[in-house]
């Protein structure tokens, strides 16, 4: 039951986290740096937003962690059902 606990506390902490600080892409800048090295532009979260499969990448990832905490349940509940059979 420890586990559902942690589980719990963090999802809790997640949520409250999530609605804080909405991600936005970073505005273009007009200044100029002067660096030794060149800059590489990353586009690849536009270009992902504007195509729209940005909400792919998130349902992956939902489902991906929603089957870690699945099987770290089924396993909390295994290895509580072994230790209860240990005591007896």
């Amino acid at each position: 039951m420890k586990l559902f606990r942690i589980l719990a506390v963090w999802c809790f902490i997640l949520g409250t986290t999530a609605g804080l600080a909405p991600v936005q892409a970073q505005p273009e800048q007009t200044e100029v740096e002067f660096s030794s090295a060149p800059q590489a532009e990353v586009e690849m979260a536009d270009t992902l937003r504007r195509d729209g499969k940005i909400y792919v990448v998130v349902i992956v990832l939902l489902t991906v962690m929603v089957g870690m905490i699945l099987y770290l349940v089924s396993l909390d509940r295994k290895v509580s059902k072994l230790e209860k059979q240990m005591r007896e």
